[in-house]
């Protein structure tokens, strides 16, 4: 889980290294707030392009404080703030065109993962287990 408040952090980085067939890659996922607009849109190495205003997220709460889940499975990347489901992307299905072997990066077994602070309060990551 990722704690913010929308007045001091507006950018979220989370690293994955991802591994199988004897192989590893590192791999982002990157939110954001855009300052102008105020909408929270994201970006998926491989998968999405990397241009800010191009994929936003659905229903972000206008709460000052902020709950994120970021969840990976083999399948999909599931975005939750503040309990409200804000993004379920299908690596299979909604990658941007010219990508579609993306899924077969994303769907391998994350053996770690790290967050990248860029500004603002301090921020709380759980991995998990």
């Amino acid at each position: 889980m990722i704690t913010n408040t929308t007045e001091s952090y507006n950018h979220i980085d989370v690293f994955y290294t991802l591994s199988g067939e004897g192989m590893s890659s590192e791999q982002y996922v990157t939110i954001y707030r855009d300052g102008k607009t105020n909408q929270w849109g994201y970006c998926i190495r491989e998968c999405t392009p990397y241009n800010v205003n191009k994929q936003f997220l659905n229903n972000v709460p206008a709460d000052k404080l902020k709950h994120w889940i970021i969840t990976k499975t083999s399948t999909h990347l599931k975005v939750a703030c503040n309990r409200v489901t804000v993004l379920s992307f299908n690596f299979a299905t909604d990658y941007k065109p010219g990508s579609e072997n993306s899924h077969q990066i994303w769907l391998k077994r994350c053996t770690k993962m790290r967050l990248i602070k860029n500004d603002g309060d301090t921020l709380v990551l759980n991995t998990g287990g």
